[in-house]
């Protein structure tokens, strides 16, 4: 047995390597690779090469310094860089909340150890329950294996207790990291499922993924201003963006016991009713207008250069891409706005009475703005729209007129009667002429009249923390495909991962106030590469740390996570890893 360098890429790599003899002629077998020679100077190759000498056996002849490595062989390879999830497991106590959530039970199974192993899986390996439980030594925290049941049961408890551990986590947030929630960021998201078996909560509906043949759910979020998750709630998969916000208010008020915060969100939101909801619960609404809808006495108003105020690359911290060069123009105006909601009196109506309706008003502030960077993006969007016409009208393929969205709203045809089956498609001029003058303007509603504008404009434009939230939980974290199939079991896969989420976004909390900012992938992609290449020698079991990226470095330091040694006996390891244990 010796050390054998190989080079690719123009870079050395060491192994151990053995010859054998097979069919009469020699060969090499390897047995460990070291990996490059390079990098294993500089990270202690030579402490390692003492960490095998200190722990093998002298051979017989007591003055030589050469010892007996020809037993060695690496049996597997494990995961410990989970441990940065595990203190700020430990900081959030989330091993009593289980806990306690099982106190009255009588489980046989490790169910604080159940649920973590599927939270670290869905953080740094995400995969189907059935691949965890067949690979779930690729983590050096479990020592027993876990039955595939018993990660199907621990999800049925995660989805009964759903709201309590949202209430525990709420108030340990606010406790030890001093969560600011006096303004959230709402938003919805669907998640589809490889079925089209609906049930009580996967049904059809409008798929923000365009899986409109295949079962879903929707999600709708909370988080607060630096991201993290505060709450969430799932809905049957045709509920409508906007029946969403009522529950959440619920939890707001009822769950949380909140009584003074803004809720800023998108379009898809914003009905009328919605916005009395919000008020009637005393809160208060960011939320993005639709102009178009307007009436046009409000929308010449907004589209009217009268009254606007230029900003420069100072004024606006979220929008300094707007100034890029002298080009680009921001301006914003302030206009008094009254929201006048008209609903029906149930009550009356139930009554035996006919329909009755009620007119509320509420006073907003409008906050209109322009930018000539948005309105170029507008022009260019609605050029490719045109050119997708132009191919509909060449072809004059009538069956597109069904549907007025998207490219559809620039076809008209030519005939003057409804009956008249001889006409031809063509291009709605005054469509685009009508819709370029929106371009590049946009308006805020707001129900918080002592607000700065510029402050509403920072707040409403902060709500890409939530679509980067759904991004994150959809890509990096993995959170579908979901291989499950009762509405409990699936319930307590989104737990796990409201859990997961908050964990990762505080340690992505840790590193930017150190001033560390990488992305999600990057964080994900250095902790799984810390692994240990555990190894035999003369039948004794050792634990050999493998190279990792800077980035691990610091997310260590920033944790005060302690290294492990280069290489360390099975007692060692097993000693390093109870430190972490809750």
């Amino acid at each position: 047995m010796f050390v054998k360098a190989t080079r690719s890429k123009g870079h050395d790599y060491l192994k151990i390597v053995e010859s054998y003899r097979e069919d009469g002629k020699s060969k090499h077998r390897t047995i460990v690779n070291l990996g490059r020679a390079d990098i294993l100077a500089e990270s202690g190759l030579e402490n390692i090469i003492r960490g095998l000498q200190k722990y093998l056996k002298r051979k017989t002849d007591e003055q030589s310094n050469i010892r007996d490595i020809s037993t060695i062989k690496e049996t597997s390879r494990v995961n410990y860089g989970y441990v940065a999830f595990q203190s700020l497991w430990n900081k959030y106590s989330l091993s009593g909340l289980l806990e306690s959530l099982i106190s009255e039970r009588k489980n046989e199974f490790d169910f604080v150890q159940t649920i973590f192993l599927m939270v670290i899986n869905q953080l740094l390996r995400p995969s189907s329950k059935y691949f965890l439980q067949r690979n779930q030594e690729n983590y050096l925290s479990n020592e027993e294996n876990i039955p595939l049941h018993h990660f199907y049961r621990s999800l049925d408890i995660m989805a009964e207790n759903k709201s309590a551990i949202e209430n525990v986590l709420f108030s340990r947030n606010r406790d030890l990291f001093n969560m600011q929630v006096d303004i959230v960021f709402y938003d919805v998201t669907t998640f589809h499922f490889e079925s089209q078996v609906p049930d009580s909560l996967r049904d059809f509906g409008f798929s923000k993924a365009g899986k409109y043949n295949e079962v879903q759910v929707v999600l709708g979020m909370l988080i607060d201003c630096e991201g993290r998750p505060v709450g969430y709630e799932l809905y049957p998969g045709n509920t409508f963006d906007s029946k969403t916000l009522l529950k959440i208010l619920r939890k707001l008020k009822e769950q949380f016991n909140l009584n003074k915060v803004i809720i800023v969100a998108d379009k898809g939101i914003n009905s009328k009713l919605n916005l009395k909801h919000i008020k009637d619960n005393g809160f208060d609404y960011i939320v993005s207008a639709r102009i178009k809808n307007m009436k046009k006495s409000v929308q010449e108003e907004i589209l009217s250069d009268k009254d606007y105020q230029r900003l420069g690359n100072n004024d606006l911290y979220y929008w300094r891409e707007d100034f890029e060069d002298d080009s680009n123009l921001f301006k914003y105006k302030v206009l008094d706005h009254t929201n006048v909601i008209k609903y029906e009196d149930l009550e009356y109506s139930e009554n035996g009475g006919r329909k009755k309706w009620i007119k509320e008003k509420l006073v907003e502030r409008l906050i209109c703005t322009f930018s000539s960077r948005r309105a170029r993006k507008d022009a260019k969007d609605r050029e490719r729209a045109i050119e997708k016409a132009m191919k509909v009208i060449s072809n004059n393929n009538k069956s597109v007129i069904s549907g007025r969205r998207g490219y559809k709203r620039f076809v008209t045809d030519d005939r003057q009667q409804v009956e008249d089956e001889s006409y031809h498609l063509k291009l709605d001029e005054e469509k685009i002429l009508e819709e370029s003058r929106f371009d590049g303007f946009y308006a805020i509603q707001c129900s918080d009249l002592s607000l700065e504008p510029r402050a509403v404009i920072d707040n409403y434009h902060y709500l890409f923390k939530i679509e980067e939230s759904f991004r994150i939980l959809k890509s990096t974290m993995e959170t579908r495909p979901i291989f499950l199939w009762t509405p409990e079991h699936v319930a307590g896969h989104f737990v796990c991962c409201f859990i997961a989420f908050l964990l990762e976004r505080e340690l992505e909390l840790c590193l930017r106030r150190r001033k560390i900012d990488f992305s999600t992938e990057r964080i994900k992609a250095s902790l799984d590469k810390m692994e240990f290449s555990e190894i035999e020698i003369e039948g004794q079991k050792y634990f050999m740390k493998s190279n990792h990226n800077a980035l691990a470095s610091k997310i260590f330091a920033v944790l005060r996570i302690k290294q492990p040694l280069n290489l360390m006996s099975e007692e060692q390891t097993r000693e390093y890893m109870e430190k972490f244990k809750n």
